[in-house]
């Protein structure tokens, strides 16, 4: 059990703060993320962290975990996941802090290198979405056990025994 928030989601497409529930949402500041972090005893989680200097206030602030998403390119500035997450986990290094990945998990096969790139886990949202609306509960499982075996046949390839020994040289950055 946990709670979050979305630190990154704020902007409407009309150039004034979204609105949830009638509430403007506003930027968030270090303060109010710490203050978020002590208002309750459950492990505190942020999504939409898309930086260094997201991570590092994260941290500042005594979040457990990260999700590192751009909201599937919602955010303008947005960039893929995958590409910031070798800094953030060098940055966060013996924090403590999980990094979880979500956008763009789509096939085990980016499963498979957000988990070489350090992530602690990934989310998949979207990529279950079109199974759940087009077959239900039967496309969800589907999609999740394609995802599995294609996770499991690049361990295989690559003599990853599990999914905690993952090791960034199995990948290659340019």
């Amino acid at each position: 059990m946990a709670v979050g928030i979305d630190i990154d989601h704020i902007a409407g497409a009309d150039g004034k703060y979204d609105l949830v529930d009638g509430i403007p949402l506003g930027p968030v500041t270090l303060g109010d993320l710490k203050s978020y972090v002590a208002s309750t005893e459950l492990p505190f989680v942020a999504k939409g962290v898309l930086s260094v200097q997201d991570a590092l206030k994260c941290k500042e602030a005594g979040v457990r975990a990260i999700f590192i998403s751009h909201h599937h390119g919602r955010i303008p500035y947005g960039i893929p996941p995958l590409m910031v997450l070798p800094e953030i986990k060098k940055a966060l290094a013996g924090s403590g802090i999980e990094i979880y990945v979500d956008c763009s998990m789509d096939t085990g096969y980016d499963a498979y290198k957000a988990l070489a790139l350090g992530a602690d886990a990934v989310s998949v949202g979207r990529g279950i979405l079109s199974p759940l609306l087009k077959e239900g509960t039967k496309g969800v499982e589907n999609k999740v056990r394609r995802m599995n075996e294609e996770l499991s046949e690049l361990m295989i390839y690559t003599g990853v025994q599990d999914t905690r020994s993952f090791d960034p040289t199995v990948i290659h950055m340019a």
